[in-house]
């Protein structure tokens, strides 16, 4: 399954759209893992990373960024189509995060390079 993705929150899977290009993706991860005294498992700060290793040109650089609702601005409400931690492909909610210059994104023989955008405050959207 394609990851994908759409500005605002609660959109429908059929309005989604594909990311392109497709990025790497270890899948949700959690800021904090704690164990309760039974032995129940709770997780908190639910994110992704979104890799991707080089764009050709400055312009599919702002094209991704459009998809994510950061060409203007720092952060964006969107829908996500992403894995979850045991590897089933779920909507979410989050805040996408446009990828800081020089620690998300590089910029190397003219090329946008080594770009992350995080995804964060996910919930898993049920209906």
């Amino acid at each position: 399954m394609p990851y994908r993705v759409k500005t605002g929150h609660d959109q429908s899977l059929e309005s989604l759209v594909n990311i392109s290009p497709q990025p790497r993706s270890g899948g949700v991860r959690y800021t904090r893992r704690t164990y309760g005294g039974d032995g129940t498992v709770y997780t908190v700060g639910a994110y992704v990373e979104l890799e991707f290793d080089l764009l050709g040109s400055a312009t599919q650089y702002q094209a991704l960024l459009k998809q994510f609702g950061l060409d203007g601005s720092l952060t964006a409400a969107v829908t996500l189509y992403a894995r979850d931690d045991t590897f089933a492909w779920k909507r979410y909610n989050g805040l996408a995060i446009r990828p800081e210059t020089g620690r998300d994104v590089t910029w190397d023989r003219y090329f946008p390079r080594r770009i992350t955008i995080l995804v964060r405050n996910l919930e898993v959207i049920t209906s």
